[in-house]
């Protein structure tokens, strides 16, 4: 795996901020935590470590973590795609009302809204059946492109020719660094992964896939509580490092995973 620096939030937290900005933003009065403001309490990583924990032996390894994680992400999305559906008193949405209703939230990998011709192209990969709607299951790889093959090489396609100064389907370094960069020089190199200089579109999918970004957070977690170099961790294990966990990359992940799971739990704020 391609490890980056994080440069997004885990898709739970991005999630739910956007259900909870849509829900308040009629009310300027209100006074809403930014996702990355909370750390977990020590109760939620324990309960979380024990739901990771499937074969019920007391320690969690990374494939279980990935496993679990793979879950609550899908599950998310879902979720999220059903709420969709559901403010728009439907079961699928046509591509108009997609433009219409929909598009602001399906955005660019720099945060921006896409192009009109963009979220068309996108519809209709998502349309599988091409019935010329989405359900809930076919909504899902336009907020999580993961999901789907021809969804996530289409943005990362977008991606690449929107920083293409050249235009030779390329990107060297200076163009992967410039304007709002993508990264650093350490991750370009590692994202070249046949060593040729550039970047093509298939070595930019690793900045798509938010599964990477949480596995490589977990790895590191993974090195900084496995007390016993097992290569798993206990609940204990978790809790003896609970300080240096709250400012972890992995720190988020936790919070974004206790509050789907238990959403009426309140996390620690920053």
């Amino acid at each position: 795996m391609v490890a980056l620096c994080r440069k997004v939030m885990p898709i739970l937290v991005v999630i739910a901020a956007v259900v909870v900005l849509a829900l308040a933003s009629d009310d300027p009065g209100n006074d809403i935590r930014e996702p990355d403001d909370v750390i977990p309490t020590q109760q939620q990583i324990s309960q979380v470590h024990g739901l990771i924990d499937s074969d019920k032996d007391g320690k969690i390894n990374l494939v279980e973590i990935m496993n679990f994680s793979d879950t609550i992400a899908l599950a998310t999305a879902r979720q999220y795609c059903a709420e969709v559906l559901e403010s728009l008193e439907t079961e699928s949405v046509t591509l108009e009302r997609l433009k219409k209703d929909v598009s602001k939230m399906v955005v660019s990998s720099d945060g921006n809204a896409l192009p009109e011709e963009e979220v068309q192209h996108r519809f209709l990969l998502a349309d599988s059946n091409n019935d010329g709607k989405l359900d809930l299951e076919e909504m899902v790889p336009l907020f999580f492109p993961e999901s789907n093959p021809a969804m996530l090489s289409r943005v990362a396609h977008v991606l690449l020719t929107s920083k293409d100064q050249n235009g030779d389907g390329k990107l060297t370094a200076d163009e992967f660094l410039s304007g709002d960069g993508l990264g650093d020089q350490d991750d370009f190199a590692k994202l070249d992964r046949d060593g040729s200089g550039t970047l093509d579109a298939e070595e930019l999918e690793s900045l798509e896939v938010e599964r990477n970004y949480v596995q490589e957070a977990m790895q590191d977690l993974i090195i900084l509580a496995d007390k016993d170099a097992d290569g798993h961790i206990t609940s204990a294990e978790l809790d003896a490092k609970y300080e240096e966990i709250s400012r972890s990359r992995a720190a988020q992940d936790f919070v974004a995973w206790a509050d789907y799971l238990d959403p009426s739990q309140e996390s620690d704020e920053l």
